[in-house]
C-alpha cells in the first residue's frame, strides 16, 4: 500500500529542514534524491540510477543526474546557479534519447532543483499546452522554494504510483450564452412578462435559437423570420413567435395548404414542447433588439447542460436558496458520473476490445442501463451521462464497423435512447428544459453518429422522451417511476439547505421521511434524499452518487445521518470525494464546500477516496470509507444529553446563530456588573 498523503506530507516538511541550506552539488545531490524519493514511500535504487549515459549530437556522452526511464529525468546544480541552463541541459538530454533510438524511455515529466528550488514540467499535460522544448525559459508546470515541498506533493503523485485526475475548466462560450439569454428574461420581466408564462416562452426560444445553428432548422432560418416578418417596433413580434409556435406543433399533413414558404419551411417538433398556448409577449423595440442579439451567438458551440445555467441565472438568489437549486458544473458533474460508473465501464470497454462478441454484448449492456436523478433540476446529469454514454458507444460501433462510412439506416446502430433515463423536479419549467436539453443532447449525438457512419439525420418528429416527474421527491414512491428492478444508477445534486433554512413545508418532507428517528432534528435537508435512496436501492445492486454539503460527514449530523443507513439499510459507501470548493456558471453563484458520496447496499471491493489540493484530484484507495469519509470502520459517534462526567450541563454551544442576542460587549458587562 502507498503512504498515505498525511504521512507524505510530514515527510515532505521533515526532508525540507533537514535540507535547508545545503548548497554543493557534488557532495550531497544523491543523498538528496534518495532521500526525496523516501518521501513519498519509494526505495530510489528499485525504479531511477544516478548517472545514466546518453551519446550527444557531438558525440561525446552526457550522464543525466537522475533517470527513471519512462517517468522522470532529473537533472540538479549547485546553490544558486540558473535553473533556466539546467532545464535548457535537461531538455537536450531528451532529444539525445530520442536521437539514440530510446523513445520507449522518454520520461514525463522533467525536474530540476539547486537544493533550495524545484520546478517539475509535465511533458503531456491534460490541457494540451505547448511542449516547451524551444523556449529559452521553460515555464514550469509547478515551481517552489523547498520550504513549501509540502504544499505540491500531490504533484508529484506519479513517484508513489497515485492516479490524478485533471477536470477542465468549463468553456467560457457557455458563461456567455447564458449571460445573453439572462439579459432576455431581464428585459422581458421588465416589461412587465412574468411568471410561467416567460419561463416556457424562454424554453421554446432556446429551442428554436439552438435548432437553427445545429441542423433541425434550416441555418439562421429563426433570425432570418424574425428579421423579415416582424417590424423594428417589436409590435407584431409576439403574434409572430405565436405563429412560429403554432406550426411547430403541427404535423406537415395538418398544415394549411396556403400556410407562407416561410412557415412552412420549419420542421415539426412534437414532443409537447410548443402544445400549450402561451398569452403573447408584448415586445418594443428595445425587446426585439435584445431578442436578436441572441440570434447572432453560435449556439451550436454550446453544451445543453447550459440550459441549467440559464435555470440558475434567471431565478431570484432568494428563491434559489429557499429552494436550495444549485447548479452544478459540468466539471463536478463528471466527477460523479466517473466515479459512480464511466471509469468502470471504460475500464469494461478495453477488456472488451478483442472480441466483436463482447463489443457486442458491452453494447447491448449499457443499452440497458437505467438512471434516476431524484433532483433533477435542468436535467444536467442526466444530459451529461447521455452524451458519455452515446459517445462511448460511438466508439464501440467504430470497432464493430471498422472502415464503414455509410450505412442505409444509421439510426438503427444506436441503441442507447433518451427513454432510459429518469427525474424528479418539484418546479414545472425545469422539468420542460431537463426534456428540452435531453432532445438536443441528443441531436448533437446524433450528428456524431452521423460524422463517423455517413448519412445525416434528425431525429424529428421527437418519439422517444425521458421521464421527468414533476414533484417533490420526498413524497413521491419512487419506485412508481422507475421499479428498482429496472434502474441501474441513481445520481443527482439534492437541495443544498441548511436545517436552520428550511421551510415549514419541507420541515413536513423531513419528518415524512425520517420520522421519530433520533437525532433527525439536526439533519439538513438534503439527507432526505439519502434515506429515499436507502429505501428504493434495499436489497438491490443499485448504485448511488450524490453532490451534498460536506455538513453531512461532519459533526453531529453524521451519527443521525448514518447509523440507521449503516445499521438498517447495510449501506455501505463506496467513494468519496472529499471537501471541494463547489462551483456554479451561473450569475450570482453561491458558495459552498461539498463532498461526493457513492454508495449502496451491496458492498464494492474497489473503494476510493478522493483529496483535492485546488481543482485536480488524488485517489487513495480504502478498505473501507467510514461516514466521516476517511479509511475506518463504519461508526459514527452520537450526540449525548449529558455529560460523561460530573459537570455543569452545556446548553448550547458557542455558534453565531443567535442573531447576536446573545453575545455581551463591554458595555454590557458593565451595565450587568452596576446592577
Amino acid at each position: 500500500m502507498p503512504l498515505s498523503w498525511n504521512e507524505i506530507r510530514q515527510r515532505a516538511i521533515t526532508f525540507s529542514k533537514d535540507w535547508t541550506g545545503v548548497r554543493s552539488e557534488r557532495a550531497e545531490k544523491q543523498t538528496f534524491w534518495n532521500e526525496f524519493f523516501n518521501v513519498f514511500g519509494i526505495r530510489r535504487r528499485v525504479v531511477a540510477s544516478f548517472e545514466e549515459p546518453v551519446k550527444k549530437l557531438s558525440g561525446d556522452y552526457g550522464y543525466i543526474d537522475l533517470f527513471w526511464p519512462g517517468v522522470v529525468l532529473v537533472e540538479h546544480k549547485s546553490f544558486g546557479k540558473d535553473l533556466g541552463k539546467a532545464e535548457s541541459q535537461a531538455f537536450r538530454y531528451l532529444q539525445d534519447l530520442a536521437r539514440e533510438g530510446r523513445t520507449n524511455e522518454s520520461p514525463r515529466y522533467v525536474i530540476v532543483s539547486d537544493f533550495a528550488r524545484v520546478a517539475l514540467h509535465d511533458l503531456e499535460p491534460d490541457d494540451q499546452r505547448h511542449l516547451p522544448l524551444f523556449d529559452n525559459r521553460r515555464v514550469a508546470t509547478v515551481e517552489f522554494p523547498l520550504a513549501d515541498f509540502h504544499q505540491w506533493i500531490h504533484a508529484f503523485a506519479f513517484i508513489p504510483g497515485y492516479k490524478q485526475h485533471k477536470f477542465e475548466e468549463q468553456d467560457p462560450i457557455n458563461i456567455e450564452a447564458v449571460e445573453i439569454m439572462g439579459r432576455l428574461h431581464d428585459t422581458l420581466e421588465a416589461g412587465g412578462y412574468s411568471g410561467p408564462q416567460l419561463e416556457r416562452f424562454l424554453v421554446r426560444v432556446l429551442f428554436c435559437l439552438f435548432a437553427q445553428d445545429t441542423g433541425i432548422f434550416e441555418r439562421e432560418s429563426f433570425k432570418l423570420y424574425l428579421l423579415n416578418r416582424t417590424a423594428e417596433d417589436g409590435s407584431d413580434l409576439g403574434s409572430q413567435l405565436a405563429r412560429l409556435f403554432d406550426v411547430l406543433n403541427t404535423p406537415p399533413d395538418k398544415r394549411q395548404k396556403n400556410l407562407e414558404e416561410t412557415l412552412a419551411a420549419f420542421r415539426y417538433i412534437n414532443g409537447d414542447l410548443f402544445a400549450e398556448n402561451l398569452r403573447f409577449a408584448d415586445f418594443n423595440s428595445d425587446m426585439r433588439n435584445a431578442l436578436l442579439a441572441c440570434t447572432r451567438f453560435d449556439w451550436s458551440r454550446i453544451s445543453p447542460a447550459i440550459f441549467g445555467s440559464l435555470f440558475q441565472s434567471v431565478m431570484e438568489p432568494k428563491e434559489r436558496r429557499q429552494i436550495g437549486g444549485h447548479y452544478t458544473s459540468e466539471r463536478d458533474i463528471l466527477k460523479v458520473i466517473r466515479s459512480l460508473f464511466l471509469d468502470d465501464l471504460r475500464a469494461e470497454f478495453e477488456r472488451a476490445k478483442g472480441s466483436r462478441a463482447e463489443l457486442k454484448r458491452f453494447h447491448g449492456k449499457i443499452a440497458g442501463l437505467r438512471f434516476l436523478d431524484p433532483a433533477c433540476g435542468c436535467g444536467n446529469f442526466l444530459v451529461i451521462t447521455y452524451r458519455e454514454l452515446r459517445s462511448l458507444e460511438i466508439e464501440i460501433l467504430k470497432l464493430l464497423y471498422p472502415g464503414t462510412d455509410q450505412v442505409l439506416d444509421i439510426q438503427s446502430f444506436s441503441l442507447v435512447d433518451v427513454d432510459a433515463f429518469y427525474g424528479i423536479e418539484i418546479s414545472e419549467w425545469p422539468v420542460r428544459i431537463a426534456e428540452v436539453a435531453m432532445w438536443l443532447m441528443d441531436h448533437q449525438m446524433n450528428n456524431r453518429l452521423s460524422e463517423a457512419f455517413g448519412p445525416y439525420f434528425v431525429r424529428l418528429p421527437l418519439k422517444k422522451s425521458p421521464t421527468i416527474v414533476c414533484g417533490n421527491a420526498l413524497r413521491l414512491n419512487w419506485e412508481k417511476i422507475l421499479p428498482p428492478n429496472k434502474c441501474s444508477f441513481v445520481l443527482g445534486n439534492p437541495p443544498f439547505v441548511g436545517k436552520h433554512l428550511m421551510t415549514a413545508e419541507q420541515g413536513q418532507d423531513m419528518h415524512l421521511v425520517w420520522g421519530e428517528s433520533d437525532g433527525a432534528g439536526v439533519l439538513d435537508y438534503v439527507t432526505g434524499w439519502y434515506r429515499k435512496a436507502a429505501e428504493y436501492t434495499r436489497d438491490t445492486g443499485i448504485r448511488v452518487g450524490f453532490v451534498s454539503t460536506n455538513s453531512i460527514s461532519q459533526g453531529e449530523q453524521v451519527g443521525a445521518l448514518w447509523n440507521p443507513l449503516v445499521q438498517r439499510f447495510k449501506l455501505k459507501i463506496h467513494f468519496a470525494h472529499r471537501t471541494f470548493k463547489w462551483e456554479s456558471e451561473a450569475r450570482g453563484k453561491a458558495h459552498v464546500h461539498v463532498v461526493i458520496i457513492g454508495f449502496g447496499a451491496l458492498d464494492s471491493a474497489n473503494k476510493r477516496i478522493y483529496d483535492y489540493e485546488e481543482k485536480n484530484a488524488t485517489i487513495s484507495p480504502a478498505k473501507n470509507i467510514s461516514p466521516y469519509l476517511v479509511e475506518g470502520p463504519d461508526v459514527a459517534v452520537v450526540s449525548r444529553t449529558s455529560p460523561i462526567s460530573q459537570v455543569p450541563d452545556c446548553i448550547y454551544g458557542n455558534k453565531p446563530t443567535d442573531g447576536g442576542h446573545l453575545i455581551i460587549e463591554e458595555e454590557d458587562r458593565e451595565k450587568f456588573l452596576a446592577e
